[in-house]
């Protein structure tokens, strides 16, 4: 072997050890993650396809995150979110405080990202994380609600919120958006997004459901304006078992780089991912919107396990750490691959060592 070898391999290491000593990552629980695989951990069918269990046996839970919630609302008066709001939000359909959801999007999305858990029908990923929700508007193309996306985003980011829910995207496909088009579409979200990229911020969107080859416009809005990859993530929905992508999902397509796949349900009455309705009942949900909500709430549970890091930081990691083996090659459909939160839980940040 070379002296170059030996010379990489002891740099290598010793940033590796220097990394540890710098990272402040809460104590480890105590216990397995099997103790975490609880009859509501495997409720929420999701959470064992991605290993969430590995992730809260090293303290990743979601302790002290802020997520915003961009959706319909949200009925924070639900068992599901005592002790889970940060803030109230902001209701932009009765122009008010708080909010409430007569579509029930919002709550189900909450559900998925930071339900409680409390030994009660299933818990959220990130069940210590907490919640700023804002309702946009409950029907009609997002591009109806420019303004008021904007005002959320701003407003969640003043809040505390780094890391952004998005369970939505205007139907207009990736690849027929250019920087001009999209200042016609959302100029307000566009301005803000920028900046808040720049300031920091992670927004999570979904791919879309028309299982087509190319995400919709804001999932893959990067590859028209680049300086946005770097907070910015694009979520495809898989089956409950991780197998292949779902009866749903649009793939990755262009948006590859900054994609990931998460299980989002299959279809059927009973085969969706378990959540939270808007009356407080159980229900199922399928679709990218219930998977991109998933990873949200991973990037919330990871932040708590790395504090240190900073929420782009923490985004980039879990992007390195997926499963890129079998079917999660394919870049096409799956683009970084299969979330793997055991392995992003495990892995020193930013060091591969063979």
């Amino acid at each position: 072997m070379s002296c170059r070898y030996f010379v990489t391999r002891i740099l290598t290491i010793t940033l590796a050890s220097l990394l540890v000593g710098c990272l402040s990552t809460p104590e480890p629980s105590g216990v397995e993650p099997n103790a975490f695989e609880t009859p509501e951990y495997h409720a929420q069918r999701g959470l064992a396809v991605v290993k969430a269990s590995a992730l809260y046996a090293l303290g990743g839970t979601g302790q002290d995150v802020v997520v915003a919630l961009i959706d319909s609302g949200l009925d924070a008066g639900l068992n599901e979110f005592e002790g889970r709001l940060a803030d109230p939000g902001f209701d932009h359909v009765e122009n008010r405080p708080g909010t409430v959801d007569r579509l029930g999007h919002g709550t189900q999305m909450a559900g998925i990202i930071a339900a409680n858990k409390d030994d009660q029908g299933m818990h959220g990923m990130a069940f210590n994380a907490r919640l700023i929700p804002f309702r946009f508007g409950d029907d009609n193309e997002p591009f109806f609600f420019d303004q008021e996306i904007a005002q959320s985003w701003q407003s969640g980011f003043d809040k505390g919120a780094r890391l952004f829910n998005n369970s939505w995207a205007n139907a207009i496909p990736a690849t027929e958006i250019s920087e001009a088009r999209y200042k016609q579409v959302m100029p307000d979200s566009l301005a803000v997004a920028r900046k808040l990229v720049s300031d920091g911020a992670v927004f999570v969107f979904p791919t879309g459901n028309e299982l087509k080859r190319e995400p919709l416009a804001e999932p893959g809005l990067p590859a028209a304006l680049p300086e946005l990859e770097k907070g910015w993530i694009a979520v495809v929905a898989l089956k409950n078992d991780g197998s292949a992508i779902n009866g749903k999902s649009n793939y990755c397509g262009i948006a590859a780089a900054w994609c990931i796949a998460v299980p989002g349900g299959d279809s059927g009455a009973q085969a969706g991912l378990l959540t939270v309705g808007k009356d407080g009942h159980y229900m199922q949900t399928a679709g990218t919107s219930p998977a991109a909500a998933l990873v949200t709430g991973a990037l919330a549970a990871l932040q708590s396990r790395y504090p240190q890091l900073s929420p782009q930081q923490v985004r980039e990691h879990l992007l390195a750490t997926t499963n890129r083996s079998g079917i999660y090659a394919n870049s096409e459909a799956y683009g970084r691959g299969l979330m793997d939160l055991e392995e992003a839980a495990r892995r020193i940040p930013g060091i591969l060592i063979d």
